[in-house]
């Protein structure tokens, strides 16, 4: 069943305890999500980085949904408002009003589920320093006014901005709910939101994206579904990745005493149209046929994210593990409401919320002991693992790079081991080794090759 309504907060490791309440989502509409039109973390496709290919990226949805609550899970989309007055006009006429400033993501890189996504290499462990180069997400930046009036009998052109702040290591702190489920949020033990302005404070950096109208080299405008004279009613999103700043990294220690490995991002969109002139209020979204609009009717532009709502009835929990999805709720970026302030985490609500986020990391192992990460691959990879789904026999194809003693162990998800194999004094090359399972019940396994003090992982799924 899903958590109860949990009434208090108690702090883990940073911050001092805080009353809070969780918030009842579930009456907030749902826009629907045709899908996304261009996801380069579905294909064979690389993504670039600052203009160079990479290769690893950590999927927040994908791990989400590895998850025992993974399957309750359905996607839509929500809108980022500025300003509270913005109506959004739905299909029946119902005038309502946006929820959301501002939403984003804290990232663990310690976390289990890692291990039942398709690069179970990459979890890593308390001793691994690392370097976030860069953040993407799913957006969708809707552009219905390119020019306004200028007071003066004439125009000028709109300019929307969209503000990328980012966390990390102790500017993060970890608390958890009564049930033991964990979550974190930005800087936990000062104020990391400004009631003023409606905006992040208290941030390691921040990246100011100016949006003009047609593309401009990071997003562009996505324009809306009309299937089935849905009008305003369906949306496909993109996917665009940004260069995080300089200097946004996590410094472990050889003792790997060091727990809060975390980083965070957040974006903040304030349209360069204004939400009220005089008694006049601008429409976000207007769901109906756009022939039923009013005369003069103002419309502003709007960006969009990926929403993915828990609709199961399993809930979100962990307890050893912080990844939090980050809210900016509207009533909430005003004044602090049920005992949140700025940022609520998205295991708050009753229908459990998650944004769709993605992070790039690199490794650094000159502080601190290399532990299980990025850095194996280099050492020893695995190259294959077929058949797969396997049933009495699979071969294992991996690649040695210096000579080393080899243990290959076929462990459970929950890490106990099943098989072991040991190949002392393994001189490097590429080797084919078969594996008998036919004594092995079916299920979902990992199997991990050890060369030296570096491992790599891949999953094998065993059938009858």
């Amino acid at each position: 069943m899903k958590k109860v309504l949990l009434t208090a907060l108690a702090a883990l490791s940073i911050g001092s305890a805080a009353m809070a309440q969780k918030i009842d989502g579930s009456g907030e509409f749902k826009y629907h999500a045709e899908g996304v039109r261009v996801n380069p973390f579905k294909s064979q496709k690389p993504l670039n980085k600052g203009g160079e290919p990479v290769s690893t990226w950590y999927d927040v949805i994908d791990m989400i949904e590895q998850s025992t609550a993974g399957g309750g899970l359905r996607r839509y989309v929500d809108f980022l408002t500025h300003d509270s007055l913005n109506k959004f006009v739905e299909d029946d006429g119902t005038v309502r009003y946006g929820s959301t400033i501002s939403v984003g993501h804290v990232f663990d890189p310690k976390d289990d589920l890692i291990q039942n996504t398709d690069n179970p290499e990459n979890q890593l462990s308390r001793y691994n320093s690392y370097k976030l180069d860069s953040v993407a997400f799913s957006y969708l930046y809707v552009r219905n006014v390119d020019q306004i009036n200028d007071g003066m009998g004439g125009t000028v052109p709109v300019v929307d901005t969209l503000f990328v702040a980012y966390w990390r290591g102790p500017q993060i702190g970890n608390r958890a709910f009564t049930d033991g489920t964990r979550y974190s949020l930005p800087n936990a033990t000062v104020n990391h939101w400004n009631f003023a302005t409606r905006m992040p404070a208290g941030y390691f950096a921040m990246d100011t994206f100016l949006l003009s109208s047609g593309a401009n080299g990071i997003f562009d405008t996505t324009r809306v579904s009309s299937n089935d004279g849905g009008f305003e009613n369906g949306w496909f999103s993109k996917i665009s990745s940004i260069k995080a700043p300089e200097g946004v990294s996590v410094t472990a220690n050889a003792a790997g005493t060091n727990q809060n490995l975390l980083t965070a991002f957040t974006f903040t969109f304030k349209s360069g149209i204004p939400a009220v002139v005089g008694t006049d209020t601008a429409v976000f979204l207007y769901q109906q046929d756009p022939a039923t609009a009013p005369a003069g009717m103002r419309r502003s532009n709007y960006f969009g994210y990926g929403l993915y709502l828990n609709e199961g009835a399993i809930g979100w929990e962990n307890t050893k593990f912080n990844n939090t999805p980050l809210v900016g709720a509207k009533s909430s970026s005003y004044a602090t409401v049920n005992g949140w302030n700025g940022y609520i985490a998205g295991q708050a609500f009753t229908n459990e919320r998650f944004v769709q986020t993605f992070f790039h990391i690199s490794v650094d192992t000159t502080n601190g002991k290399p532990g299980v990460g990025l850095n194996d691959v280099a050492a020893v990879k695995i190259n294959s693992v077929f058949p797969n789904p396997a049933t009495s026999k699979v071969n294992v194809n991996m690649n040695l790079v210096n000579t080393a003693d080899v243990t290959v162990t076929l462990t459970n998800l929950m890490g106990q081991e099943v098989t072991s194999l040991s190949f002392p004094n393994t001189p490097a090359g590429t080797f084919e080794l078969p594996m008998n399972t036919s004594n092995i019940n079916p299920g979902v396994y990992l199997i991990n090759i050890t060369a030296g003090n570096y491992t790599a992982s891949q999953k094998l799924v065993i059938t009858e």
